[in-house]
């Protein structure tokens, strides 16, 4: 994951250049561009969904970052609630835009909220009975009570990381259709240099190193 995750950013670098040229020299290459990054996302995601699938806590806790870029986490990705404070920063929404905005943002963090609370939830599965049970019998003799307990805890936090996945995408295609073509190329350029400067900080921070 970490060469994927590597190669990845700078691909989404190149991409938001490509969004950058179109936006203030090919208009009419604008959807292109921000399909292009809107996909690459998409690739990322498929890449974490994988993951997830062998290794449910790896994916949980992203060790191929930094931990600078770690603090920014939220259920194994970026917080949904980040894309309106990205729009807040710009002037170009319509009365129409805010309002859709304002009902919108409300319904996410309600959400986030709620994902939240099912992620304590699920953490607090890790001390649940089984486990609980497993930790006290022999593990090499009682191994079925061990992987009983491991599967629990793995189903638990896969839902919940499948529901933030769910409502990143959400917030995405929300976006996809609220926005017009520049409004959005503008917004995922935004998002785009964040990340990578997040990204910059973190490796500064770290010495060049990515854990």
């Amino acid at each position: 994951m970490e060469a994927f995750f590597d190669s990845w950013l700078a691909r989404l670098d190149h991409l938001r250049s490509d969004l950058l040229h179109a936006f203030t020299h090919r208009p009419d290459r604008i959807p292109q561009a921000v399909d292009a990054v809107l996909s690459h996302y998409r690739d990322y995601r498929d890449a974490k969904a994988r993951l997830a699938d062998s290794d449910v806590l790896r994916a949980l806790t992203h060790p191929w970052l930094t931990p600078f870029e770690r603090i920014f986490l939220w259920v194994a990705g970026w917080k949904p609630s980040i894309a309106f404070r990205l729009l807040l920063g710009h002037r170009f929404l319509s009365p129409d835009q805010h309002a859709a905005f304002e009902v919108l943002r409300r319904e996410v963090q309600l959400e986030e909220h709620r994902i939240s609370e099912d992620m304590a939830s699920a953490q607090e599965a890790m001390a649940g009975h089984l486990v609980l049970e497993a930790v006290r019998a022999d593990l090499y003799a009682n191994g079925s009570a061990w992987a009983a307990a491991a599967d629990e805890v793995s189903r638990a936090l896969r839902t919940v990381i499948d529901a933030a996945e769910e409502l990143r995408e959400a917030t995405l295609r929300w976006l996809v259709e609220t926005l017009t073509a520049a409004q959005m190329a503008e917004f995922l350029a935004a998002a785009v240099e964040l990340r990578i400067r997040v990204r910059r900080w973190g490796l500064r921070r770290n010495g060049g190193q990515s854990n």
